[in-house]
Order: structure tokens, then sequence, then C-alpha cells
């Protein structure tokens, strides 16, 4: 964190903030890292607020609860749609995930992010550097994360190719999606809503995309 964040994070502690103490440990040991999660604005990284929403942590003790209560094995691979400074990748990386890569479209955040992963020690991963929109090769994919990183009309293409690719290969998908504040574009895209946990302000909403058996496909 920098200095403004330190400070007001400590003011949320003398206040009794109960989040903010449940979150204490996990902050102490990435200051300790030197990994910088901080928050930034779009204006802050010269993109347009048409196309992008400014990056905020997701990662930590809330998002580790949630994926303890699911089925992640071996030959999973998790994708995080606008993943900033790598704050969930840093958490998703702590699970039995063969591959752990991000997708960023500030260079600036990209390159924070990759420090971070190296500080952290994890190599199973990659960030691409580019528009999301244009980012079609997910085929390998079984998860995906989104923390609400985009507006509408970048959020729908986004998912529009990550269905397409599901139906190409046809293959179970979970998707996890952070304040889903677009709950009704995941479920008309042909999502299943499975539960949401609402122990933050912004709640975790789990999808599945069901594969077709081969009988079902063949009809």
């Amino acid at each position: 964190m920098n200095s403004p964040a330190v400070f007001r994070y400590f003011r949320r502690l003398a206040s009794g903030d109960t989040e903010s103490w449940k979150y204490l440990p996990y902050q102490l040991t990435m200051f300790y890292r030197s990994i910088d999660l901080s928050g930034v604005n779009p204006r802050d990284m010269g993109l347009s607020e048409e196309r992008s929403f400014g990056y905020r942590n997701s990662g930590g003790p809330d998002l580790d609860k949630l994926l303890q209560t699911l089925p992640i094995c071996r030959s999973d691979a998790v994708l995080d749609v606008g993943c900033g400074k790598g704050g969930a990748m840093l958490t998703l990386a702590k699970y039995p995930f063969v591959r752990v890569d991000g997708i960023e479209l500030s260079p600036q955040l990209a390159r924070t992010a990759q420090h971070n992963l190296r500080r952290s020690r994890i190599s199973n991963t990659t960030i691409y550097c580019g528009d999301a929109t244009d980012f079609i090769d997910l085929d390998t994919y079984t998860y995906f994360y989104i923390y609400n990183p985009f507006p509408e009309v970048i959020m729908r293409s986004v998912i529009g190719n990550i269905v397409f690719s599901l139906k190409k290969r046809n293959r179970k998908a979970t998707l996890i999606y952070k304040n889903p504040q677009m709950n009704n574009l995941i479920v008309d895209a042909g999502f299943r809503k499975v539960t949401e946990t609402r122990q933050t302000h912004h709640p975790f909403a789990i999808y599945v995309w069901e594969s077709v058996s081969n009988s079902t496909s063949q009809e």
C-alpha cells in the first residue's frame, strides 16, 4: 500500500472496523513482501473510463474462504480477466491450478502484477497485456475470475468470447464474479448461478457452465 492508503487503513483500524481487522494479517504479509496492491483510477493509468474501471485488490481472506468451497483440481486452469496488479492471482495461486494467468489492459499494472508474482515466487503464471475483448486464447481455462473490471459493452464482448470457447471446446467451467453488477448478462449468456456469498459489501457470485454430453450433442 502507498502512504495515503496506509494512513486510511490505520484510520479504519482505529475506528474499530471489523473488516479492516480481519484483513490485518494479510495486509502485513503483503507489506513485508513489498507487494504493491494499492488501488488505481483509470485516469491515473491513461485509460478511458468508457472501457475500464479502476483497479481494487480483491485477493485475501474473503476470496480464500470462497476458494476453499470449490472442487479445484490439478487439471484446472484459471484466467483473471482484468487482473490489475495481480492481487486475486496471488490468492488463486494458493490452490492446485495448473495455470494462474491474467489479462490486463494497462502496461503499468501488468508490470506491477508480474513483479508481485515474482516476489511471491509464483511461476505457473503468465500476464497477458492487451485488450480483453481481443483475447480469445481461452480454450485451456476451466475457471474464470472477474472483479467487475469493465463497463457493460466490454463485459458483453468478453463473456461472448468465453462462451464461444466453451462451445467450441466442450467442457464444464466455473465463473467467479465479485461485485456481480451484471448478473443478468452472465445468466443470459448461458451460465447458471449456483451461489452468492455476502461476507463482504461486495459479494461473490459463482456461475457454472455445464458441459454437454456426447449423447445430448448428437440429438
